[in-house]
């Protein structure tokens, strides 16, 4: 019985809220979002000029369209769903 009211007193602490819950770090987001990273890129001026964005661009686009190719002819293995399932 002597053990009784010391696990109750255990359970009236309530725990501490978690610091972090996904993006979120003391009420705060944690990562940056594109926009506010393009305003500060071109506030100190390291932001890449049009010419050479539009080229990154490009090559990411391309870069899609040879995976997307690459999985139609190759796509990934997974075996048949069982018979009746669909």
């Amino acid at each position: 019985m002597a053990s009784v009211p010391g696990v109750a007193r255990a359970q009236t602490n309530a725990p501490a809220p978690p610091q972090r819950i996904g993006n979120i770090w003391d009420s705060l987001p944690h990562q940056p979002t594109e926009g506010s990273v393009t305003a500060k890129e071109r506030e100190t001026g390291i932001a890449p000029d049009v010419a050479r964005e539009h080229d990154i661009n490009k090559e990411l686009q391309n870069l899609d369209e040879q995976l997307l190719n690459e999985e139609k002819t190759h796509p990934p293995t997974i075996p048949p769903p069982p018979p009746g399932t669909n």
